[in-house]
């Protein structure tokens, strides 16, 4: 190699290692507990996945009938996934990310459990069906979507502990659901008023496998009925 050659390599290779560093640190989510059958769906590919797996920006998570799983985000946040259902997460800091300051789970059908971790100052996380937007700032919440009601499903919210402020394309303002409150949403459009609801303290908000059982097994059925046939209390 001549002593030209070794004068231009060293300052490629300088410049090129900012680069590699920089995608190296790009932040990204994992699945912190499977169980049962759970395909992840992606840009590098799909497959079932793994406690410990991480996942890309932008990518689905389904679980099958039986399975669960907990996916941490990147800022500490968890989205716990009951049986049956699909969820895909995005989060700023990366390449694909079309927001810097806006985490996103859609959730497609099922449901979930979130517990968000306090938004720094102009942070933004929404838990998002097709039907409505759940905004959040730090709080622990639960949504089922998918009770099907002609072409549109019904949406429940209930909130563990902070606030949600829920909106629908069709509210003219957004809903705040305090801590001890829930909300169903009739066929996509009926907001109800948040009130405390019984069958709520029996869902198992629990995501650490270390502190106890994970899964959350609540009839959702059961309440379901008793959200239509019987009033708040």
């Amino acid at each position: 190699m001549t002593t030209m050659s070794r004068l231009l390599l060293v300052p490629l290779l300088l410049a090129a290692a900012p680069l590699f560093a920089a995608e190296s640190k790009a932040p990204s989510a994992r699945l912190a507990y499977v169980t049962g059958d759970v395909t992840v769906e992606s840009k590098s590919g799909g497959g079932l996945g793994k406690t410990g797996a991480r996942l890309d920006h932008g990518a689905s998570v389904t679980t099958a009938q039986g399975a669960g799983t907990v996916i941490e985000l990147p800022d500490g946040s968890r989205l716990k996934l009951r049986e049956s259902t699909r969820v895909a997460v995005t989060w700023p800091g990366t390449n694909d990310s079309k927001s810097e300051t806006l985490t996103e789970a859609f959730l497609s059908y099922g449901s979930v459990f979130a517990k968000i971790t306090k938004r720094l100052a102009g942070r933004q996380f929404n838990v998002r069906t097709p039907s409505a937007v759940a905004a959040v700032r730090g709080t622990e919440f639960f949504t089922a979507y998918g009770r099907a009601k002609g072409k549109s499903r019904d949406l429940w919210v209930c909130v563990n502990e902070g606030a949600v402020m829920l909106e629908t394309p069709k509210s003219k303002k957004g809903l705040l659901v305090p801590a001890g409150k829930g909300v169903l949403i009739k066929a996509g459009v009926d907001l109800t008023a948040p009130q405390a609801y019984d069958w709520t303290r029996a869902l198992n908000w629990n995501m650490d496998d270390a502190s106890g059982p994970v899964e959350d097994t609540t009839s959702l059925d059961g309440a379901y009925a008793d959200l239509l046939d019987q009033a708040y209390r």
